[in-house]
C-alpha cells in the first residue's frame, strides 16, 4: 500500500453495533481497507463465527473470510494476494497448533519482506468462570508457555491481546509496523475470553499514518552517480526491485537516458523487461567480467564466492530497504557504498544526480557496449535453447520451459516454484512473474498463486511447480480452496519423480564419489533421499475437487495440452492441473 492510499483510509466515524470484541476487531480490519480474512478455525475461533453468523442481522461490514483447510495455504494465499495488490492482509489460525504449521510459510513471508498481520488463538487462559474459558481436554494440552517463540526470529514484532479495551491501539500498531520498511509479518495472539468480551457499540478511531519509505542519503547518492558516469560499463543488478511494479519503468528510464544496464540475480520478479536491449541477462560471471561499476538493488545474495565475484578494480554499491540483510546470520559481500533506501526511492534519486552529472551527455558510448554484451546474453540464451529443441527425447525443464513461453498470455502471472527456467522466458510487463522466495520453504507456489488469482480475478494464473514442491502444498486442501473460492488457477507439475535439488547438491560437494556412481549402479534416476517413487497420480488431486487435469508424457502434446488447460481456466473459469511427465 503506497503512503497516500494508507493516509486515505477512513479517520472514523459513526458507532458500530458490535457486541463483541471479536466482532470489533473484524469491523476494525475492514475499516484499515482489510478485505479478505485468511483463517484456518478452530475452538479459538468462536466469537469470530458468532460474528459472521450475526453479520446478516448487525449489518456490520467484515473482512470476507476466506477458509482455508491447512494452515500453510492461508499464510501463502495471503502472501499471493499481497503480491498482486500490495496491501496488508490478515491471517488467523488456530492456536499453537495452527501457528507451528504456518511457519515454513511465514519464513518465506519474511525473507520477502511481506507485510502480514498473522495472528492465532491462544489457549483459554481460565480454567473456568468466563465466556470462552476452557471447555475442553485440548485447552490443557495446547497451551505453550512462550507460544510467540515458535515465530519470533521471522516476525517484525509479537504480542498478545491483553483486553479488549486497547484492541484497536494494539491492532494499529501491528499494521504500522508490519507495512514500516523493510516490511515482514507480525505476530499477534488472540485469547479466547478477550474475543469473547460484551461491548457496547465501537467507533473507530483516526487510523495511525504508516512511516514514510526510507530515502537514501544525498550525498551516497552524488557519489553513486558519480561512480556510475565515470564508468565505461555500469550495472544495475536486481532481485527484488519489481516487488513494487512502479519501479520497472523508472529503472528502464534510468537505463535508457544514461547508458546503464541492468541484469538480474535469481530474480524473483519482473524488475526490468525482458526484451529490452539494456538487460544483460542473468549470468552473473558474464555480467562481472566487464562490469566496472556495479549497483546491487535489493539484491540479497549477489554473487556466490566459490563460483564468481566482481573484479577487484569494480566499484561496487548495495542498496536496499535493508541493505546489510540483518536478519541473516552471516552474509558478508564487498561494498564500496551502502545506501539505505527502497527502490523506488534510490531510481528517482539516482535520475536526478545523474542528470546533475551530465550523464546523459556520455551515454551514447555506454548504451553502444552494454546492448552488445545484452545481444550476447540473448544469443546465449537462445543458443541453449536451440540445443533443446533440436533433439528429441523426454520433457526436460528446458523444453517445458520453452512451451510455456510460446503459449502463455504476456498479460499473464506466472508463479514459479523452481521448475520454469527464468531466464528463457520473456518478462516485460511488471507483476506477471514472481519466484520462490529466498528462503525457499516448499509448497510456497500453489497457495501463492490462489492468493494473486484472488487479487487478479480478471488474468490467467499459471503456477509452476516441481512434484516435491506440488506435495508439499498440501494438494488436496489448495484444490479444495481453487473449488471453494472460484479461483481457477492452472497449475502445471514438472514430475520427475525425485528431488533433483538434492541429488544435484550432493554431486556439487561430491563430484565422482558414490552419489555419482550411485545412479548407474542401482538403475535408478538419482541417488539416496531424493527419490519420490511412487508417484501419485496428481491428476486425481484436482478432479477430486471438480477440476480439469491431464497427464502428458510426450513432447508433441505439451503446447496442446496446454493450450486446453487455458481454455479451461480462462473459459470455464475452472481451476485445472498439467502432470508433465519429465526427465
Amino acid at each position: 500500500m503506497r503512503q497516500e492510499q494508507a493516509n486515505a483510509a477512513p479517520r472514523g466515524g459513526e458507532v458500530i453495533p458490535a457486541q463483541s470484541v471479536g466482532e470489533s476487531y473484524l469491523a476494525l480490519l475492514k475499516q484499515r481497507g482489510i478485505d479478505y480474512f485468511y483463517v484456518g478455525a478452530g475452538t479459538d475461533t468462536v466469537s469470530i463465527v458468532e460474528a459472521y453468523a450475526r453479520a446478516d442481522q448487525s449489518g456490520i461490514d467484515f473482512p470476507t473470510p476466506v477458509l482455508c483447510t491447512h494452515e500453510n495455504l492461508a499464510v501463502g494465499m495471503a502472501h499471493g494476494y499481497y503480491m498482486i495488490s500490495q496491501k496488508p492482509q490478515v491471517v488467523m489460525l488456530h492456536v499453537s497448533v495452527g501457528a507451528a504449521n504456518a511457519v515454513c510459510g511465514i519464513m518465506n513471508a519474511s525473507r520477502s519482506q511481506v507485510p502480514m498481520l498473522f495472528t492465532a488463538g491462544r489457549t483459554p487462559l481460565f480454567q473456568d468462570g468466563k465466556r470462552g474459558s476452557r471447555n475442553g481436554e485440548i485447552h490443557w494440552a495446547q497451551e505453550m508457555l512462550d507460544q510467540g517463540g515458535m515465530v519470533r526470529e521471522l516476525v517484525k514484532w509479537d504480542y498478545e491481546l491483553r483486553d479488549g479495551c486497547n484492541m484497536e491501539q494494539v491492532v494499529d500498531r501491528a499494521l504500522g509496523i508490519s507495512m514500516a520498511e523493510p516490511r515482514g509479518p507480525v505476530y499477534l495472539m488472540l485469547p479466547r475470553e478477550i474475543l469473547a468480551q460484551e461491548v457496547d457499540g465501537f467507533r473507530p478511531s483516526r487510523p495511525v499514518a504508516i512511516p514514510a519509505p526510507p530515502h537514501p542519503d544525498a550525498q551516497a547518492v552524488r557519489e553513486l552517480a558519480r561512480r556510475i558516469a565515470a564508468a565505461s560499463h555500469p550495472v544495475i543488478v536486481t532481485t527484488a526491485s519489481g516487488a513494487d511494479p512502479d519501479t520497472v519503468d523508472l529503472l528502464v528510464k534510468l537505463a535508457e537516458r544514461f547508458g546503464v544496464g541492468v541484469a538480474e540475480a535469481k530474480a524473483r520478479h519482473t524488475n526490468f523487461p525482458s526484451s529490452h536491449p539494456l538487460h544483460l541477462g542473468h549470468d552473473a560471471e558474464a555480467v562481472f567480467a566487464k562490469a566496472d561499476a556495479l549497483l546491487f538493488l535489493e539484491t540479497d545474495v549477489p554473487w556466490i564466492p566459490g563460483k564468481t565475484r566482481p573484479r577487484d578494480e569494480a566499484f561496487v554499491a548495495h542498496a536496499g530497504t535493508d541493505p546489510l540483510f540483518n536478519r541473516y546470520a552471516v552474509r558478508s559481500f564487498r561494498s564500496d557504498l551502502t545506501l539505505t533506501s527502497n527502490a523506488r526511492a534510490l531510481v528517482e534519486a539516482l535520475h536526478a544526480a545523474l542528470e546533475e552529472q551530465g550523464a546523459a551527455d556520455t551515454a551514447a558510448a555506454r548504451r553502444a557496449a552494454l546492448e552488445a554484451s545484452a545481444d550476447a546474453a540473448r544469443q546465449a540464451a537462445r543458443n541453449i535453447m536451440q540445443r533443446v529443441l533440436a533433439k528429441d527425447g523426454p520433457i526436460t525443464k528446458l523444453f517445458l520451459t520453452h512451451c510455456l513461453d510460446e503459449v502463455r498470455p504476456q498479460d499473464a502471472i506466472l508463479v514459479n516454484e523452481y521448475s520454469a527456467i527464468r531466464p528463457q522466458m520473456r518478462f516485460d510487463e511488471p507483476g506477471t512473474y514472481f519466484g520462490n522466495p529466498s528462503a525457499a520453504g516448499l509448497g510456497w507456489g500453489l497457495p501463492a498463486a490462489l492468493g494473486a488469482q484472488q487479487a487478479a480475478p480478471d488474468k490467467a494464473v499459471i503456477c509452476v511447480v516441481g512434484d516435491g514442491a506440488y506435495i508439499f502444498a498440501n494438494p488436496a486442501a489448495c484444490h479444495h480452496a481453487a473449488a471453494a473460492h472460484k479461483l481457477p488457477v492452472l497449475t502445471v507439475v514438472f514430475n520427475n519423480a525425485r528431488w533433483e535439488a538434492v541429488y544435484r547438491s550432493t554431486l556439487t560437494v561430491y563430484p565422482g564419489t558414490h552419489a555419482a556412481r550411485y545412479a548407474e549402479e542401482h538403475e535408478t534416476k538419482t541417488g539416496p533421499l531424493s527419490s519420490l517413487d511412487p508417484v501419485p497420480d496428481f491428476e486425481k488431486y484436482a478432479e477430486a475437487s471438480g477440476g480439469w487435469a491431464e497427464r502428458v508424457t510426450r513432447r508433441e502434446d505439451l503446447v496442446p495440452a496446454l493450450r486446453r488447460a487455458l481454455e479451461v481456466v480462462t473459459k470455464e473459469k475452472r481451476h485445472a492441473l498439467l502432470n508433465v511427465i519429465g526427465a
